[in-house]
């Protein structure tokens, strides 16, 4: 049902309540209509139009108040606000063409149908609003904010900008504990695979207090982390920070309609100020701008993980300064399958100590500069990942150093084989970051040199049973080595072409 307008006797702003019935969301819409100061109905010119989701929080969010102040400042031009309150909110609100790994927004679809031949439609029939998409401005909160930027981002036709307080840009194809990586964000995958229209603009707000978590552990905040990125996507394409992207970060602000109502004079501004100049409103300096200090925290992140990995390498090189070189197993020592796979690849002559201390840094140097989307590369389906790889040969050199110690040790009790190809699924190494994996691998390759070379030769030289085979402690030192240089090999020919 639509009221009429009638004409307010004090200044400021008007709000009208209309409701009507929707088909695509097959619920009754409450819709609240915000009118300038003044409003004309019968105007010539029609005023620009912002459609806010979430639109149950107008008044959580003080934006009647804050429109007054605006308007008393001159700071807005008038336009018709229409708020539209959210139904069944986790699935209306999300990305039009894809549910999230649970399923959520599985209705989004339905939603923008109804924006754009029910909703839009209806707010022309009865109000001055421009149809022209530079004068359409779409805006919503955390979800909301998702779905307003999606609506913009494939309908430029109909509306040219968006706002997007803390939005929810995590939206993605797969569990953080079920393999994800980056590239499984729905949103980010949409743009990188789309093209902007001309005139697509983008207002992108963030607090540092939105949220804990850090999947990454690079010390920046997911919520940030995705809108920095989805960004660097946006300028991909072409599009420009301060012409067609303000990024507004609020510092202390929170993911709730406090912090929201406290920066929405920067985004009305943005969206309808007269000039391109913003007021600050605010009474603070609000706007901080993450995109050096992200890059200085990864950088910094990144220099602590190498150094701590080059301090166990340095430890472990510096200790093999004292230790003789060990000399090789004799037939016998070992089982013959040794010989036609991995002791071939510790060199004649070669110390097999300093071997494992250079492959540490040739790793670092060889995987370390990778992302976790390229460390979940494989060369064949149905073959390990880098990370998987990674964690295979942690589990290997663990096995053979124990295997190592019991045998140095006097224990003569056959030792146990162990299935590889069973290990793998269960290592989860997908499921973690790549910055993890290679700090456990400085660690154990520490622990693996300090044991041994606090081998003896006496001990080197001790027999034992392991998978059924005779083997020597130092035999396993050898294979220790030319297991890794196997895989390495395999890692330079057929993995890492493919990232080039």
């Amino acid at each position: 049902m639509h009221l009429p307008f009638t004409p307010r006797t004090r200044p400021g702003v008007a709000v009208q309540q209309v409701a009507f019935t929707s088909t695509y969301l097959q619920r009754t819409v409450q819709l609240e209509v915000v009118l300038p100061p003044g409003f004309e109905a019968a105007r010539a010119r029609p005023y620009p139009v912002l459609y806010l989701h979430d639109g149950q929080d107008l008044r959580r969010l003080r934006l009647p108040s804050t429109l007054n102040l605006l308007y008393r400042r001159q700071a807005v031009q008038p336009f018709v606000l229409v708020a539209v309150p959210a139904g069944v909110r986790v699935q209306e609100y999300g990305v039009a063409a894809e549910a999230d790994y649970l399923k959520r927004g599985s209705r989004a679809g339905e939603y923008t149908d109804f924006l754009l031949h029910e909703l839009m439609p209806y707010v022309r029939a009865h109000y001055p609003v421009s149809t022209d998409p530079r004068a359409v401005v779409v805006a919503g909160f955390s979800l909301s904010g998702l779905a307003a930027f999606d609506f913009v981002w494939h309908h430029p036709a109909v509306a040219l900008r968006a706002g997007v307080f803390s939005g929810s840009f995590w939206w993605r194809r797969r569990a953080l504990d079920q393999g994800y990586t980056d590239a499984d964000r729905i949103m980010h995958g949409l743009v990188r695979g789309g093209q902007p229209a001309p005139g697509q603009q983008f207002w992108l707000q963030t607090g540092t207090r939105d949220e804990t978590n850090d999947r990454n552990y690079n010390g920046i905040i997911d919520s940030i982390e995705d809108t920095y990125d989805l960004i660097t996507e946006l300028e991909q394409h072409g599009l420009q920070a301060g012409r067609d992207i303000r990024y507004v970060e609020v510092v202390g602000g929170r993911h709730n309609q406090r912090t929201w109502g406290h920066i929405l004079p920067d985004f009305l501004q943005w969206a309808f100020g007269p000039t391109a100049a913003i007021q600050d409103l605010t009474g603070e300096q609000s706007r901080w701008h993450s995109r050096q200090r992200l890059a200085h925290q990864r950088r910094q992140y990144q220099r602590e993980q190498i150094a701590r990995r080059q301090q166990a390498a340095s430890f472990s090189t510096d200790s093999l300064r004292m230790t003789a070189a060990i000399s090789r197993p004799q037939p016998g020592q070992y089982p013959a399958y040794f010989d036609e796979a991995y002791l071939p690849r510790v060199p004649a002559g070669a110390d097999p100590l300093a071997q494992l201390a250079q492959q540490l840094a040739e790793v670092e140097a060889l995987i370390g500069p990778l992302t976790d989307e390229q460390a979940l590369t494989n060369y064949d389906p149905g073959k390990w990942s880098i990370k998987e790889v990674l964690l295979h040969l942690l589990d290997t050199e663990r096995i053979f150093a124990y295997r190592a110690l019991r045998i140095a040790r006097g224990d003569q009790q056959p030792l146990p084989g162990f299935d590889q190809e069973a290990y793998g699924p269960e290592a989860g190494a997908n499921n973690r970051p790549l910055t993890d994996i290679l700090a456990e691998y400085a660690a154990v390759r520490a622990a693996t040199l300090a044991l041994f070379r606090s081998f003896t030769s006496a001990q080197l030289d001790r027999m034992g049973t392991a998978s059924n085979c005779p083997v020597s402690v130092r035999a396993l030192v050898f294979v220790t080595a030319g297991h890794e240089a196997h895989h390495l090999r395999i890692l330079r020919e057929r993995y890492l072409p493919l990232l080039a």
